[in-house]
């Protein structure tokens, strides 16, 4: 009885932790959805671009030399595809990401492995050979997301137009559209008051 015991303790010390990652192939838009983006050129093993709205720096690293250029993300392997690439916010977590590997070199040949706070996802396969491989990854139970890895035995041609929300720490930034229909609205609100006002003989 006590081996018994023993064996399943082992196993359960073994046993890996998955994380609760939901893959939908497609663009699926986020609340408070950032892109990310370049300020010139960044060259290296591990580059940096920033998020649009919250200046949030946003990691990308890979076995290989990456470029990122591009007002919104583009990130190439120097003189090559890309193989792998990881990206993680550093301090933070995040809820969701959209991704495109674009034109690995077969179908089916795009790798995706997600760490959360509770453990690594199994791996996402999917992917064709014509062009952009949107996805979009969130969680299915509350899960943060520590990184987001990409791997491809044939190679990809870039990472491009990478999205990012939900990132701690970090308080939600207006989109210009919901500024701008703020004060539309409270603009309307203005004149309405002022038009009331008028009516009744008040000066406004």
């Amino acid at each position: 009885m006590r081996l018994i015991l023993i064996a399943l303790c082992t196993l359960g010390v073994m046993a890996p932790a998955y994380a609760d990652a939901v893959f939908t192939e497609g663009t699926s838009n986020q609340p408070n959805e950032q892109n990310i983006l370049f300020n010139g050129d960044h060259v290296g093993t591990i580059i940096s671009g920033v998020t649009t709205h919250s200046g949030t720096a946003i990691q990308f690293s890979s076995t290989q030399t990456l470029i990122g250029t591009g007002g919104q993300s583009d990130v190439d392997a120097q003189g090559a595809s890309i193989n792998n690439i990881t990206f993680m916010i550093p301090g933070h977590t995040f809820l969701d990401a959209v991704i495109n590997p674009f034109k690995p070199g077969a179908d089916d040949d795009l790798m995706i492995t997600v760490v959360t706070n509770t453990g690594t996802s199994p791996v996402f396969m999917y992917g064709n050979d014509h062009g952009n491989n949107f996805l979009t990854i969130t969680t299915s139970g509350g899960e943060v997301i520590d990184s987001v890895t990409i791997d491809s035995a044939s190679g990809f041609q870039g990472l491009k137009q990478t999205r990012i929300s939900g990132i701690s720490g970090v308080a939600p930034v207006p989109e210009p559209s919901s500024i701008l229909l703020l004060g539309s609205g409270l603009a309307l609100l203005f004149l309405l008051i002022q038009k009331k006002g008028r009516r009744l003989g008040f000066k406004t």
